[in-house]
């Protein structure tokens, strides 16, 4: 539920002090705060292995990119090791696959949608793989990436 004016979107409603969560019209919910659990901000970086590209983050062995603090909220300070988005570039059918990774073994919990820059990640559509660097991927989520392929650029991502 999105309230705009103009074109652009109302994220934040406070009256004095008070910070209002929910908005109605009559008795329809029109708006509700986002309550996020973690916001990061990817500066934009590339990887090219082979015939695979990566646009993100990660701090691993494709090095690329940067993110703000890199410690998850959800995971009691927990490294982010990589939020980034790969395909194929010999066959553009392939689609983008966004990656999720963060050092150790953690749970398949305390979170319901990771967005990348308006882009929701459902946890419970991803492939969960839980290993010393726990990993979530939706496979071919996407027809573009959605880091984009502007190298610096930043996004925000969201986890509520």
């Amino acid at each position: 539920m999105s309230i705009f004016i103009g074109g652009t979107e109302i994220t934040d409603i406070q009256i004095g002090s008070t910070a209002i969560n929910s908005v109605y019209v009559g008795a329809n919910k029109v708006w509700d705060r986002i309550v996020s659990l973690d916001t990061q901000t990817v500066t934009v970086g590339t990887a090219t292995a082979s015939n695979i590209v990566w646009w993100g983050y990660a701090g691993d062995s494709f090095v690329h990119g940067s993110v703000s603090d890199g410690t998850s909220n959800m995971y009691s300070g927990a490294t982010y090791v990589s939020i980034d988005s790969f395909t194929v570039s010999n066959d553009p059918s392939y689609g983008y696959t966004t990656l999720l990774y963060i050092q150790g073994s953690l749970p398949n919990t305390g979170w319901t949608t990771m967005t990348v820059d308006g882009v929701a990640f459902n946890r419970t559509d991803a492939t969960y793989t839980q290993a010393a660097t726990t990993s979530w991927a939706w496979g071919n989520a996407t027809t573009t990436s959605p880091f984009g392929s502007t190298i610096g650029a930043t996004k925000q991502v969201v986890f509520t």
